[in-house]
């Protein structure tokens, strides 16, 4: 019996993934051809190709929970370790001509934007598993939370890479359709896209083009060269606890020192941004000013941006 209605729902199962022939499949690609003029074949034909992602979706229908550890901890124990810094020193080597051409080209200093790669996509190990094609058409077109995002970053996925020359079946990306060693959405590469390495396209597989578009994103945002993004504070007492930590957790000196929390002599600013990121059972605070502010545009996790900011400063060194 089991084995019937498996038989009956298998059909059914195979046309709803039919990316090609779904009403809302058929809407879209009339919307490209009509505002975009796309070609209707063209889009069938990549649709008709998308492979479905099961094991994506499930990252944003709600069935899988904590897939991802982004917790403080594991940022420390990853990045900010000897292994990882010497990895961004042998990098910076490697890719000298192409750090120095992107500060002469947008005067952003290598150190940040090595650490950004490092901790996007270690160096452009890690953020290429998967079909962005297949990502973004499966998110597109499934229920799931950010539905309506997806479907937007696929239409600009397909303008990016007509406009670029590229094949869209052969872009890698993340479990997000974040693509390349910078992890950037199509519409976020629209936007900053370089051709550092001057062969005619805006390439996201491309480290040199990455260098070009994250020197691009931080000289557009307004990046200040040499300028620490965080500092690390001892709290006097508990009270810290009490302020809210956040990208936009922006407090006076006064108000800080009210809860322990006092800047060191040398802080050159009235104010600053609360950091409290737990490691465990322990608490570290940090303090952070207009760069940390300006990482968290790219990503709004103090995780994420604190560990920017501290492997900058290790690069530094």
């Amino acid at each position: 019996m089991r084995y019937i209605i498996s038989l009956f729902l298998l059909p059914f199962y195979l046309y709803s993934h039919s990316y090609s022939t779904c009403d809302e499949c058929v809407k879209f690609t009339n919307k490209m051809h009509q505002k975009y003029g796309f070609s209707k074949k063209y889009i069938k034909s990549l649709l008709n190709s998308a492979t479905h992602m099961q094991s994506v979706l499930n990252r944003y229908n709600g069935t899988v929970h904590g897939a991802t550890d982004y917790s403080w901890h594991r940022y420390k124990s990853k990045i900010l370790i000897p292994e990882s810094i010497d990895l961004g020193k042998n990098f910076m080597r490697k890719y000298s001509s192409e750090l120095n051409r992107a500060k002469l080209r947008f005067g952003v200093e290598k150190e940040i934007i090595t650490s950004f790669i490092r901790v996007e996509s270690k160096f452009g190990l890690f953020g290429g598993e998967y079909s962005v094609w297949d990502v973004l058409v499966t998110l597109s077109f499934n229920p799931n939370r950010k539905k309506r995002f997806f479907k937007s970053e696929l239409e600009k996925f397909l303008i990016l890479t007509r406009r670029e020359h590229l094949n869209p079946l052969e872009v890698k990306g993340s479990f997000a359709g974040a693509m390349g060693c910078v992890q950037q959405m199509p519409s976020i590469y629209l936007k900053y896209g370089v051709d550092l390495d001057r062969n005619g396209k805006k390439d996201p597989n491309s480290m040199s083009d990455c260098i070009g578009s994250i020197a691009k994103f931080l000289s557009k945002n307004h990046w200040v060269n040499n300028l620490q993004p965080v500092v690390k504070v001892t709290p006097q007492n508990n009270n810290f606890r009490k302020l809210r930590s956040g990208y936009r957790s922006y407090y006076s000196l006064n108000r800080l020192s009210k809860y322990g929390i006092y800047a060191p002599s040398w802080w050159q600013y009235s104010g600053a941004y609360f950091i409290r990121l737990k490691d465990r059972k322990n608490y570290d605070i940090y303090l952070g000013n207009g760069n940390y502010r300006l990482i968290t545009k790219y990503n709004a996790s103090k995780q994420y941006a604190t560990s920017i900011s501290l492997y900058y400063q290790a690069m530094k060194r």
